[in-house]
């Protein structure tokens, strides 16, 4: 299928996970990256992959279908750097119980669990990004909810050396939202992925 836009791709994925009920709340997911059904399987995946497994410190943006990864970093002892919403300052969470790891890593706890910091080098250098999408191809392309955030959010970590082109970014999407190639769609400016996890596969797009 052929979309002129990203906006007109954006609103044909919004409208097929609508009406198929493959989203849960917050919906309607349009406007959002989609909470889509089998994020915790997409999370079972994801804990299996090596780049997992070896990083000490994971960053995530706050979109909801990233929130059972996060959960899962907090309960094994991970460092996790997490943006708030609308990029409204950034977190540091570690040594959380983990019976307290679920809340810790939703939204409202990123403050109450968490400490309030200013990126910059005196960090640690992040070992696996995280991020959210409305769509994904196998080419590295990623195509957010329109606001900029994710693309700001990698620049800012950028500038501070937290991550770099070697950095894995992983996108948690579900199958629908991987297309074979949007490159006629992104511009150079656009931040890219280089595994793309849903729950029944793993990508390397790199």
């Amino acid at each position: 299928m052929f979309f002129k836009s990203k906006q007109e791709l954006r609103q044909a994925v919004w409208d097929y996970m609508e009406k198929g009920d493959l989203v849960t709340f917050p919906r309607p997911c349009y406007g959002k990256v989609p909470n889509f059904i089998g994020s915790p399987a997409a999370t079972e995946r994801l804990i299996s992959v090596p780049e997992w497994r070896g990083a000490r410190v994971l960053f995530s943006a706050p979109d909801s279908p990233l929130h059972p990864a996060r959960c899962e970093a907090l309960k094994e002892g991970k460092i996790l750097l997490v943006a708030a919403p609308r990029l409204k300052g950034f977190y540091l969470l570690k040594e959380i119980p983990s019976d307290k790891a679920w809340e810790a890593s939703s939204i409202r706890g990123f403050s109450k669990f968490g400490r309030a910091i200013e990126i910059g080098p005196h960090l640690p250098k992040v070992d696996l990004y995280l991020t959210g999408a409305v769509a994904v191809d196998k080419k590295d392309n990623r195509i957010g909810k329109g606001t900029g955030y994710g693309d700001r959010e990698d620049a800012i970590l950028s500038d501070a050396a937290l991550i770099d082109e070697k950095t894995p970014r992983v996108a948690l999407v579900h199958g629908v939202q991987v297309f074979e190639d949007l490159s006629c769609l992104t511009e150079e400016m656009d931040r890219r992925v280089s595994i793309i996890v849903t729950p029944k596969e793993v990508y390397r797009v790199r």
